[in-house]
C-alpha cells in the first residue's frame, strides 16, 4: 500500500477491483460505465470466507453486464490475481456470486499502524471541503430561563456536526441564535414587572435563593407567570404591550423600560447558557441576536421585498385576518396540523409584530451574506464577547447604530457569508423551515435555498420513572412523557450534569479504587451525556432515563473513556518497564490473532467512517464506530497475554505498536465526538 493513494485498505481493494472490472469490460467488449455499478465491499460475514467480501449478483442483469454472477466473479478473480497485488494473500469465489479477499494480515497490519502513527492527530482528516464555508446554527435557546436536557440534544448534535465537518476541511462557523425578542422573553419581563409591583409572589420566594443562579430564578418566574395567565387572562394584554415594545425598541415616556429590561435579562441568561454548554465542551464562533436583526431593519427590508414582489397576502377574514401571510401549498404536509401550518405561514401578526418564521427568513438571508445586497443594504458589527474554555474567541452581533465602545471588532465579511447553511432544529419546526427556504427561493435566491439544510431531530422526553420522580401523573401507563418548561416539568441541563458528576464519584467509591479527581469526574460526566445525546438516530425519540444516561458500562461514553485510558495504561506500563518502542517494524509475527486483525481493520476504517458520518450529517454513525473500536480493543486486551510479559520480541513489538495506533485512533475519534480524552481515570 506504500505506493497507493487510497485512505484505507477498503479503498485500496476497491481501486484494484474497479481496475479489474474495467479491464474485463474492455475484453468482453461490454459498453457500460463502471461507475454505475454498485461495489458493495464489506467485512466478510464469516472469517472462513476471508477478510472482505463483495457480491456481484446485481451486475448480472441483461441491462447491465449480462453475464452469470459466478462467471463474472471468476473472471474478475483471475484478473486480480494477474495484477499480483502484494496486500492480497488469496481470492476465492463462493455461490451465488461472491468475491472473497484474504489479506496478508501481518504486512497489511504493519502498513495500517505506520500510517496511523505517521499521520498522528491528522489521521482521519480530509480536505474535501477546503473551499467551502458552512454555517452550522445550533443550541438557539430562548433567553428566558435555564437550559433543559432537551436543549442538550440540539447542542450535542450541532457541536458534533461542527467537529465532523471541520475534519473534512470545511471552514465551519458555529452560530448560536438568541431569540431575545420573542414571547418567552416577554413573559419573563412581565414576571419581573409584576414582582416589582408586588402583584406576583413566587412559592419559593421573590428573590434568588442562596446558591440559585439567575437562569434558575428566571425559570421560576416563567412558570409563575404562566400560571397567572390562566387565572388572570387580562395579563395577556400586558404581554402584548411588552412584546411590541421589545420588538420595536420603544422607550416609554413613563413606566418600565421593557426593551432595556429584556436586554439585561437576556445577556445574563445567555452567559449562564454558555457556562452550561462549556461544561460539555461545547463552544461557538458567533452569537447572533434577534433584537439586533430587528433593530438594524433587516426584517423590515425583507418584508418590503416580499410585498414588492407580491409574495404575501393579507386575508380579510378567517383566523389570519389582518395578518401578512405567505401562500404556501401543503400537498406534502397532509399529516401536519392545520393550525400549526397556518401559524408558520404568518409573517406579521394583525398587531404588527413579526413571527418566528419572518425573523428566521431575515436571519437565513444574512447567513448567506445576502443582506449585503444593495436592495437590502444591512450590515452588522461583530465585537468580542469573550474567550471560551477551549481558547476559541466568541464574537457577538451588534446592530450598525450600536455605538457602545468595544475593545475588539472583527471585519463584517469574516462572519456569515456562507456557501451552505445547516440549521439544527427539532422536527416540530420542519414545516417552518420549509417555509423559510421556499421564501428564499421565491425571492430569487434559488442557490441559497438549495444550500439550506434543516437537520431535524426528534425531541427528548422523560421516561415513566423519571417523569414520576418529578411528580408527573403516570397512571396512564405511557412509556414517555413530554417536558413542559411553562409547567416546570423538565430536567435542567446543569442538574443532569451535576447528577452525572456525583454518580461518577459514587461509582469509583463502590469499586474501592479511591477518590476520583473532580476534573476527571466532570469529564466523564460530560462524555456520558454527550454520547447519550448523539448515539440515537436523529428520528428516534429519546425517553430520558437518568440511570441509563449515567450507566458506566455498555454502549456509553464512559465505556469509551475507560477503553482509551486502558490503552494508555498499557503504553505507560511498557515505558515504565524500560521497553523501547520501535519506530518501525522490521520483523513481523508469523500470524495475527483474530482479535488483533479485527482491531486493525476497525482502526483502518476510521477515515472512511468519519467521512461517511460527516457527509450524511449523522453523529450516531460516528458514535457507533467509536463504540465498535473500543469493543474491539477490549476484545484484543482480553484475548491476548499481557504485552509487558510477552517473550516473543516480534509479537511484543507488533502489539506495542498496535496499542500506540489504538491510542492515536481513539484520541482522534473521541475529540471529534467532543470528548476530552482521559489518559488516566
Amino acid at each position: 500500500m506504500a505506493d497507493a493513494t487510497p485512505k484505507d485498505f477498503y479503498e485500496y481493494l476497491l481501486l484494484h477491483i474497479k481496475q479489474a472490472v474495467t479491464t474485463y469490460l474492455a475484453h468482453e467488449q461490454i459498453s457500460y460505465d463502471v461507475e454505475q455499478l454498485a461495489f458493495d465491499l464489506r467485512f466478510s460475514a464469516q472469517a472462513s470466507f476471508g477478510d472482505y467480501s463483495m457480491p456481484v449478483m446485481a451486475w448480472a442483469g441483461k441491462n447491465r453486464l449480462g453475464r452469470p454472477p459466478l462467471v463474472l466473479a471468476e473472471a474478475i478473480k483471475t484478473l486480480l490475481n494477474d495484477m499480483n497485488i502484494p496486500a492480497i494473500q488469496e481470492i476465492t469465489v463462493t455461490k451465488p456470486g461472491y468475491l472473497n479477499f484474504r489479506l496478508n494480515r501481518a504486512e497489511v497490519g504493519k502498513d495500517i499502524i505506520e500510517h496511523v502513527l505517521e499521520t498522528g492527530a491528522d489521521f482521519g482528516q480530509n480536505s474535501v471541503g477546503s473551499s467551502v464555508k458552512v454555517v452550522v446554527e445550533h443550541t438557539n435557546i430562548n433567553s428566558n430561563k435555564a437550559a433543559h436536557v432537551g436543549h442538550l440534544r440540539n447542542s450535542c448534535i450541532g457541536d458534533t456536526v461542527v467537529r465532523m465537518l471541520r475534519t473534512q476541511g470545511y471552514q465551519v462557523e458555529a452560530q448560536n441564535y438568541i431569540d431575545d425578542s420573542g414571547v418567552q422573553v416577554a413573559d419573563v419581563v412581565v414576571g419581573f414587572t409584576l414582582l416589582k409591583q408586588g402583584q406576583m409572589h413566587l412559592p419559593e420566594g421573590n428573590e434568588p435563593q442562596p446558591g440559585e443562579s439567575f437562569d434558575y430564578f428566571c425559570s421560576r418566574v416563567y412558570v409563575a407567570v404562566g400560571k397567572m395567565y390562566e387565572t388572570q387572562p387580562a395579563l395577556l394584554e400586558l404581554r402584548k404591550d411588552v412584546l411590541r415594545s421589545i420588538e420595536h425598541h420603544e422607550e416609554p415616556e413613563q413606566g418600565p423600560d421593557y426593551p432595556l429590561l429584556a436586554a439585561d435579562i437576556s445577556r445574563q441568561i445567555v452567559q449562564a447558557h454558555l457556562q452550561t454548554m462549556a461544561r460539555l465542551n461545547i463552544s461557538y464562533d458567533v452569537l447572533t441576536w434577534e433584537s439586533a436583526i430587528l433593530s438594524a431593519g433587516l426584517w423590515q427590508h425583507t418584508f418590503e421585498m416580499l410585498k414588492e414582489r407580491n409574495l404575501l397576502e393579507k386575508p380579510e377574514t378567517g383566523k389570519a385576518a389582518g395578518c401578512w401571510v405567505l401562500p404556501f401549498g401543503d400537498n406534502n404536509m397532509a399529516d401536519a396540523d392545520e393550525d400549526e401550518r397556518m401559524k408558520d405561514k404568518i409573517f406579521v401578526r394583525s398587531d404588527g409584530t413579526a413571527t418566528y418564521t419572518a425573523k428566521d427568513i431575515s436571519n437565513q438571508l444574512w447567513k448567506f451574506g445576502l443582506s449585503d445586497d444593495p436592495q437590502i443594504g444591512v450590515t452588522f458589527r461583530f465585537t468580542l464577547w469573550g474567550t471560551q474554555h477551549d481558547g476559541r474567541k466568541l464574537w457577538t452581533m451588534r446592530a450598525p447604530k450600536d455605538v457602545t465602545a468595544v475593545n475588539e471588532e472583527v471585519e463584517n465579511q469574516r462572519i456569515g457569508h456562507a456557501k451552505k447553511v445547516i440549521n439544527v432544529i427539532d422536527v416540530r419546526q420542519s414545516y417552518l423551515q420549509q417555509v423559510v427556504y421556499e421564501s428564499l427561493r421565491r425571492l430569487g435566491y434559488v442557490e441559497q435555498a438549495d444550500n439550506s439544510k434543516h437537520l431535524g431531530y426528534e425531541v427528548v422526553t422523560l421516561s415513566r420513572a423519571t417523569a414520576a420522580s418529578l411528580g408527573v401523573d403516570t397512571s396512564d401507563g405511557r412509556e414517555f412523557y413530554a417536558m413542559s418548561g411553562r409547567k416546570g416539568i423538565e430536567i435542567k441541563a446543569d442538574d443532569l450534569i451535576n447528577a452525572a458528576i456525583t454518580r461518577m464519584q459514587e461509582a469509583r467509591r463502590e469499586e474501592s479504587k479511591g477518590e476520583i479527581a473532580p476534573e476527571t469526574a466532570a469529564m466523564l460526566a460530560a462524555s456520558a451525556i454527550r454520547y447519550f445525546m448523539i448515539r440515537f438516530g436523529l428520528q428516534q425519540i429519546i425517553a430520558l432515563d437518568i440511570d441509563e444516561v449515567l450507566r458506566p458500562n455498555g454502549d456509553t461514553g464512559v465505556y469509551l473513556q475507560y477503553a482509551y485510558a486502558r490503552a494508555n495504561s498499557i503504553e505507560r506500563r511498557l515505558r515504565e518497564s524500560g521497553y523501547e518502542f520501535l519506530t518501525r517494524l522490521e520483523q513481523l509475527p508469523d500470524q495475527l490473532e483474530q482479535s488483533e486483525w479485527e482491531l486493525l481493520r476497525h482502526i483502518d476504517a476510521y477515515p472512511r467512517k468519519l467521512a461517511e458520518a460527516a457527509e450524511s450529517l449523522t453523529p450516531s454513525l460516528l458514535a457507533a464506530y467509536a463504540y465498535d473500536l473500543a469493543a474491539h480493543f477490549s476484545d484484543f486486551y482480553e484475548h491476548t497475554p499481557p504485552i509487558v510479559k510477552e517473550t516473543d520480541e516480534h509479537v511484543k513489538a507488533f502489539r506495542a505498536r498496535l496499542v500506540q495506533a489504538t491510542v492515536q485512533a481513539m484520541s482522534n475519534v473521541l475529540r471529534t465526538l467532543g470528548f476530552e480524552p482521559l489518559e488516566r481515570i
